[in-house]
């Protein structure tokens, strides 16, 4: 068995071993187009592209059997946070307001934010060229067709064709309806549902452990056809982030002042704190206890409310997700030359929005949880591995403003709830 410790330590070193692979597959594949090609360089670029595309078939083998179990478990078990009564409920629904008007903000400004970001045709043309196992949309289906697709008649068989929308309607329906079902039937249910996706969690992790090989084939592919094009796109797309990261701060920051009656100076040294670690650390649960310090000492919240709030929020919701989810799959749409328009962008805020508490706590989790919405809006799955490249810098900006976002929200549910009863301390605790 591998060591514990050497685990942990690659671990901590996959974000720069995942970005060093990004680098050194597109040098090496820009280096093989530039140069007079033998014939050996062909084989070559033929043989990672086997390896690249078996990783890419591996996340999407996983897809259906993790988001549906989770998606199911998640509404099913549900039930729970009933009895945190009224803040439970706002709970819920501040953070799904939150994640729905960053998404919706996103898909808003995505094209406007993306106008000036110059992709040469030619890479677009090869990107599409790549693309063997997705079939890329037309732009001529209708709404009314879209609509009458989206029930499933064989839910079985819209898993096998890749209809994922389907397939998640007949998940939320069947969470739902367990929800309803009698204590002991919906009990096996949650159940069976949490051993699946641990079972897949785990299996996920694995495949994630050796995203490095993985996305430097991908990418040695991508600089082979398309040379050093590429780096200039995805520098654009992490500045996008980064502005977008910037944004939401300032408007977090102006809605704890004014509507949490904090003072700056109190909002900072509450928020502040839990920020650095999630930027250190690309993990807002790591940064739980420095939250809860901030929400205790600096804002001087009481701990019914803030030992319910956070707990729940680093465990569930990942708010950012709302407009990064937008910006992926627009950024790649861009790339691969997809058409991409209004439907498209308002499908996107709302997946973005209510899938958001189904990413899974692991590293990389979230890029694992996207692909059923690049399948949903037929863009191609390989154009996964160029956002999930660049996502351990990205990610960095995402957990900062997940942080920022979990103590906006407290602040705001804290000033409208001071007066509620003591929440029984059994579902305050994780």
């Amino acid at each position: 068995m591998t060591d514990p410790a050497k685990r942990w330590t690659y671990a901590r070193a996959m974000p720069w071993v995942v970005i060093a692979s990004l680098a050194l597959g597109l040098g090496i594949g820009s280096m093989i187009r530039g140069a007079e090609t033998p014939a050996w360089t062909g084989q070559v670029v033929d043989f990672f592209d086997v390896i690249g595309t078996m990783w890419v078939n591996a996340i999407r083998m996983t897809v259906i059997p993790l988001v549906v179990p989770l998606l199911i478990g998640a509404i099913a078990g549900a039930r729970s946070a009933k009895a945190a009564g009224r803040l439970g409920i706002s709970t819920i629904a501040a953070f799904l307001g939150l994640v729905g008007a960053l998404a919706v903000t996103a898909a808003v400004s995505g094209p406007l934010l993306f106008s000036a970001m110059e992709i040469d045709p030619a890479m677009t043309a090869e990107l599409r060229a790549s693309v063997a196992t997705t079939v890329l949309p037309t732009g001529d289906a209708s709404v009314g067709g879209w609509f009458k697709a989206l029930i499933p008649v064989n839910p079985f068989k819209a898993a096998a064709d890749g209809a994922m929308l389907s397939v998640i309607v007949f998940a939320v329906a069947f969470g739902f309806a367990a929800l309803a079902a009698p204590e002991d039937a919906r009990q096996q249910v949650v159940r069976f549902a949490h051993t699946v996706s641990g079972i897949m969690l785990v299996l996920v992790q694995g495949i994630l452990w050796i995203a490095p090989l993985g996305i430097f084939a991908l990418t040695l592919v991508v600089g082979a056809r398309v040379g050093g094009t590429a780096f200039s796109a995805m520098g654009y797309f992490i500045a996008a982030l980064f502005a977008a990261m910037v944004v939401t701060l300032i408007v977090l920051f102006v809605a704890v002042v004014m509507l949490g009656r904090l003072s700056p100076g109190q909002t900072l040294r509450g928020a502040l704190p839990g920020m650095l670690v999630a930027a250190g650390t690309s993990s807002s649960l790591s940064a739980l206890p420095a939250m809860i310090e901030g929400a205790r000492d600096a804002w001087k919240l009481p701990e019914r409310v803030y030992g319910f709030v956070l707990p729940l929020a680093v465990s569930t919701f990942k708010p950012t997700s709302g407009y990064s989810w937008v910006f992926n799959v627009y950024f790649v749409a861009l790339l691969y030359g997809v058409p991409f328009g209004p439907v498209e962008l308002a499908l996107a805020a709302g997946y973005a929005t209510l899938f958001n508490a189904t990413i899974p706590g692991i590293p990389g989790g979230g890029m694992i949880v996207i692909a059923p919405m690049f399948l949903a809006l037929g863009l191609p799955i390989e154009g996964l591995a160029i956002v999930m490249a660049v996502n351990p810098i990205t990610d960095r900006f995402n957990t900062v403003g997940n942080v920022a976002g979990d103590m906006a929200v407290l602040a705001l549910l804290a000033r409208g709830h001071r007066n509620d009863e003591v929440i029984d301390d059994t579902i305050a605790v994780e």
